[in-house]
């Protein structure tokens, strides 16, 4: 999710400081369930961003991935080893337990990592920010149970993106499922319009409102401002409407979709907290928010966190986040895998930022990671990738979930199969048969084809992903 600003404590080492070497030695054991299922006490060695290193009792020592561990049992295993030296994997490491709302913990980490490299301060401020606003809320039961909202986050006020929706693994398919919420009438959607637009004046700045064939467009970065985000809208529904074979008769959201555009990022912030109320959304770069098709997307310009890669970074939130609304909402809402959604919404914001010629690390990053896992021999089944990715720090969930959505659209010469897969879906029937239908091949099958073309473009380093 996001994070913002809270006052730093100070880590305050006292008492007995023990000296450990090298490897790590455990003042105690931890209990670990181990992903064969094995519940063992462990000798922990090391504690990364990535895995844990660590020894079962009369075993050998294994590194095991952190998404295949209990984060209650990594937080405990890193309780018992040399914190990493370098302010960035500290970082990294109170970012996962912040995520899996270990809000404690990941406060003294993010705390620690400011007394390790100040040049930290402001990303770990705004992560305790997001703590602090979570712990605030308490949303009574029953509103928690009638809640229907859904939001997909961009994560990253540094401008460093990073996916994460709210709420559990096992809270994402019922949070898509099909709701019933109808579309409002020509009145109704005036009314809403103009209430809108008073909110808005509370937040700061002279706000504007472009109505285009798709979209309402809501600004306060100016009217020359106001223009260039209409026509990016626009631009990326046609883009979409392309890859995905949409007809102007096929269901999307309802009615026309406001996009947000926020000259500052404290008043994104407050209409996250306020008008949407979800304070936690407004620590991000970007969010998708959709109660039932009733959908709107909020994105901020952040000038002053990232000077001239601002209006390029908010392009690229708009092609995630929209493309994540377009997924989602077109036909039927039947649920869609995560490896579907996130893939897709990573094809398409690199796509256009090749089109653009616009750097883009996650995506050079993505690449250069997909080849050195190929080259040497880890590449997933797509069963074990079925439910992933899980989180932001899934590296290899969205890596290997954006590949397959390369290889589906770009490696048959019919452009037309995923997006027949997709309405298939849609349309109610399975994963694995829409794809069948689509594609001409079993899943297994086409799974064997996948594989190949990996090992076939790993030793060139994915130069097709990067546009080369």
């Amino acid at each position: 999710m996001k994070t913002g600003r809270i006052c730093t404590r100070c880590m305050v080492l006292s008492g007995l400081l023990l000296v450990l070497s090298s490897a790590a030695i455990c003042a105690e054991r931890v209990t670990v369930k181990l992903p064969s299922g094995q519940v063992a006490p462990c000798d922990i060695s090391k504690v990364t961003p990535e895995a844990v290193t660590l020894r079962p009792s009369g075993g050998a020592l294994l590194t095991i991935a952190l998404e295949k561990l209990d984060p209650k049992e990594v937080a405990q295993c890193y309780k018992q080893v040399t914190p990493p030296a370098a302010a960035a994997d500290r970082f990294k490491i109170g970012q996962y337990l912040f995520k899996n709302k270990l809000f404690d913990e990941a406060e003294a980490e993010l705390n620690a990592t400011i007394g390790v490299d100040a040049s930290y301060r402001a990303k770990s401020e705004a992560m305790l920010a997001a703590i602090a606003a979570t712990k605030k809320v308490e949303t009574p039961p029953e509103k928690k149970k009638d809640d229907k909202k859904i939001r997909i986050v961009k994560v990253g006020p540094d401008g460093e993106s990073d996916e994460e929706s709210t709420g559990s693994l096992e809270d994402f398919a019922k949070k898509f499922g099909k709701k019933n919420v109808p579309a409002r009438s020509a009145e109704e959607m005036k009314a809403f319009l103009d209430k809108r637009q008073e909110e808005l004046k509370k937040l700061g700045g002279a706000w504007l409102m472009k109505e285009t064939k798709h979209f309402y467009c809501f600004t306060n970065c100016g009217a020359p401002k106001l223009e260039m985000f209409a026509a990016w809208n626009e631009r990326l529904y046609d883009r979409l409407c392309v890859v995905l074979k949409h007809k102007e008769s096929d269901k999307l959201w309802n009615n026309k979709m406001p996009i947000y555009y926020f000259e500052k990022y404290g008043q994104f912030q407050n209409f996250a907290a306020e008008i949407d109320g979800s304070p936690g959304a407004g620590y991000s770069g970007g969010y998708f928010s959709a109660q039932g098709r009733d959908v709107h997307i909020c994105i901020p310009i952040m000038t002053e966190r990232l000077g001239s890669r601002a209006e390029d970074n908010a392009m690229n939130t708009l092609h995630h986040e929209c493309t994540h609304a377009f997924l989602q909402l077109t036909g039927e809402d039947v649920e869609l895998a995560r490896w579907l959604h996130e893939g897709m919404a990573q094809f398409i914001e690199f796509w256009y930022a090749r089109e653009k010629k616009n750097n883009h690390r996650e995506q050079d990053d993505r690449a250069l990671f997909l080849a050195r896992e190929v080259k040497s021999g880890n590449i997933p089944t797509w069963e074990e990738m079925r439910e992933r990715p899980r989180g932001g720090m899934d590296l290899p969930g969205y890596a290997f979930a954006w590949s397959k959505l390369e290889f589906l659209y770009r490696s048959f010469q019919d452009v037309q199969k995923l997006p027949n897969m997709i309405h298939k879906i849609k349309e109610g029937k399975p994963e694995a048969k829409a794809m069948e239908e689509a594609f001409g091949f079993s899943p297994s099958k086409l799974e064997e084809v996948y594989r190949k073309w990996m090992q076939e473009n790993g030793p060139k380093n994915f130069k097709i992903l990067m546009g080369g």
